[in-house]
């Protein structure tokens, strides 16, 4: 269940770090690190809660001084009607960017395995958008978050 009225049957959406830090969320008990201005396709689920948190943050978030950069920030916070809070919902809107297609308005939002595949879908064709020098390659290094770390060879073995 949405907890912003108008996007129950939306299946994903891009979560944006449009801010200056890294941001940290938890999801099942695992943290995901988003850094500063990093965007993924998620299911709408996964970037609603961590757009949830980040507007949180940002909203008790103070000067070097101990001065709440947004008058009355904590006032706006975790509202139980979002949609009620303009505050809220202009950063929430910064950090969880729907974007609907005709597909997505008729399908089950239950679906997690569905919205997984299109998220991943989505990703790989902004990245396959981005501009890249040709003749260089890029290496990622492996996803050790659900497995076990590859076992280092013994000193002197092959």
């Amino acid at each position: 269940m949405s907890r912003v009225k108008g996007n129950e049957n939306v299946k994903t959406a891009k979560f944006f770090n449009c801010t200056s830090e890294e941001f940290i969320g938890h999801w099942d008990g695992k943290p995901h690190v988003f850094p500063a201005g990093a965007s993924k396709f998620m299911p709408y689920y996964l970037a609603e809660h961590f757009a949830w948190y980040l507007t949180n943050r940002e909203l008790l978030r103070t000067n070097r001084s101990g001065v709440l950069i947004y008058k009355d920030g904590e006032k706006f916070t975790s509202p139980k009607t979002p949609t009620d809070v303009p505050k809220f919902m202009e950063l929430f809107n910064k950090f969880c960017i729907v974007e609907k297609t005709e597909n997505e308005e008729t399908t089950n939002v239950d679906d997690d395995v569905e919205a997984v595949m299109e998220a991943r879908e989505k990703n790989d064709l902004a990245e396959q958008s981005v501009d890249r020098k040709p003749g260089v390659q890029e290496v990622t290094s492996p996803d050790f978050s659900d497995a076990e770390e590859p076992k280092k060879p013994a000193r002197g073995k092959k």
